[in-house]
């Protein structure tokens, strides 16, 4: 069983997003499932106000960080904004950063990138699909996500070679339908508990996040007393 299938088969997997060599060893000590070199570097690293102008350098940078700190924890990277506008350019840098150490890739969007989802899959590139609230194109969540065509989505993504999903901020309702009608793992991000797993990032589980994050605050901090603390709730399987 590879990395990627025995994450597949948790039963409540736990992605933490971080960004550098330090945080990453000490994750995977302390059992987080997967890391997430996430494009939300943007704004915890680099200071910027969204996602939107972190390139592929920047990712190929911290992937590499977060590699060089871990032994065999697996590892997601984001392809930022215009890294995967053809087959041609996603298979390209998404290639790039599996041989700066990701297992996998992520992907935000729905119609869009189908078609690539399934390019990088017949070239055996893993890849997670992302729907919801993506903010590489839109500026704040919705406050309503209708379950129906979500679940429609997340249909094809998973039917063009996804092996994991994360559903953004949309809520219970369309969580519980989707993870209930697909065969890959749904991840959360501030969604709700209905999914296979969730993901967080670390900068804002430690109380550190930028005045410009735009997502709602972590539940987690208002029950623990020291960054550990906080980290470790967040790890701790139900």
């Amino acid at each position: 069983m590879d990395r990627i299938e025995k994450l597949q088969s948790k039963k409540e997997i736990k992605i933490i997003a971080c960004y550098d060599s330090s945080f990453a060893g000490w994750l995977e000590k302390h059992h987080c499932d997967a890391l997430l070199v996430g494009d939300s570097l943007g704004i915890f690293v680099k200071g910027d106000i969204s996602t939107k102008g972190v390139i592929l350098d920047d990712m190929l940078y911290h992937t590499k960080a977060v590699k060089s700190g871990t032994k065999s924890i697996l590892i997601i990277s984001d392809m930022p904004r215009n890294t995967f506008n053809t087959k041609r350019i996603a298979l390209k840098n998404a290639s790039k950063l599996i041989e700066a150490g990701a297992d996998m890739v992520k992907i935000e969007g729905d119609i869009e990138i189908y078609p690539i989802i399934e390019h990088l899959a017949q070239h055996g590139i893993k890849v997670c699909g992302h729907i919801g609230f993506t903010p590489q194109t839109i500026d704040k969540p919705k406050k309503k996500y209708d379950p129906k065509v979500f679940l429609g989505k997340a249909k094809c993504i998973e039917a063009s070679g996804a092996s994991l999903i994360v559903l953004s901020m949309m809520g219970e309702e369309v969580d519980y339908l989707i993870t209930k009608n697909l065969h890959i793992p749904t991840i959360s991000f501030r969604s709700s508990n209905n999914c296979n797993g969730s993901v967080e990032i670390l900068h804002d589980l430690l109380g550190i996040g930028s005045s410009s994050y735009p997502f709602k605050k972590n539940k987690l901090q208002q029950h623990a007393h020291s960054p550990e603390q906080l980290i470790n709730s967040f790890l701790k399987k139900s």
